[in-house]
This record gives structure tokens, C-alpha cells and sequence, in this order.
């Protein structure tokens, strides 16, 4: 039931933080739409960001993605949520650019 867009991020991060939330049955949407529920974020203060809040979907930052892809389910967003108030987020600085996890021998 997640259908999530990307916002803050370049190539080749965003093709990896889709690949990731795809691969785990999420819908990929170019820009926020009503149907989203998600807004994975670089930035918590952004215009998109606030758009996403106002229709009543949860932003969250992009280690929910790789949390989410490390255990290999969905988990609850509540611990990854970019509230918007923090002000050491903001459009000035570097998103959060981790790359994804390295992935375990089978």
C-alpha cells in the first residue's frame, strides 16, 4: 500500500532509493500526487515536503528505505519522520546521502 515519491535527491542515489522501495512492492510516483502516501525526503523544510504533510502523507528520511530493504519488509515510519522543525534541515544544506547498505552473504 505505499506509493511514494522522492524529493532532494540526485542520480545515482534516487535511482537507488527507487530501485530499493520498488523492489519491495512500494509504486514508484514522479512528484507528489493525492494518491501518494509517502514523501521520502532530503529536505524536512521544502515546499513538496509541506504539500505531502497538508494532504496527509508521512515524509520521512531515506534510511526508512534502506531500514526497510535491510530487514525486507516494511517497517513503521514513525522513527524515520522528517517533522519539519528541525532547523538543521533545511534547502541549503547536503540531503542525507547514505548509500544503500551493503547486503549480506548469503
Amino acid at each position: 500500500g505505499v506509493v511514494f515519491a522522492l524529493s532532494g535527491f540526485q542520480n545515482p542515489l534516487r535511482a537507488h532509493l527507487r530501485a530499493a522501495a520498488t523492489a519491495l512492492g512500494a509504486e514508484y510516483r514522479p512528484d507528489w500526487t493525492p494518491e501518494c502516501t509517502h514523501l521520502v525526503c532530503a529536505f524536512a523544510r521544502t515546499p513538496k515536503a509541506a504539500r505531502a504533510r497538508r494532504g496527509g502523507g508521512a515524509v520521512v528520511g531515506p534510511t526508512w528505505i534502506w531500514e526497510c530493504q535491510r530487514r525486507g519488509r516494511r517497517l513503521p515510519c514513525e522513527p524515520y519522520l522528517l517533522d519539519g522543525s528541525a532547523s538543521t534541515d533545511s534547502e541549503g544544506e547536503e540531503p542525507e546521502d547514505a548509500p544503500p547498505p551493503s547486503r549480506p552473504s548469503p
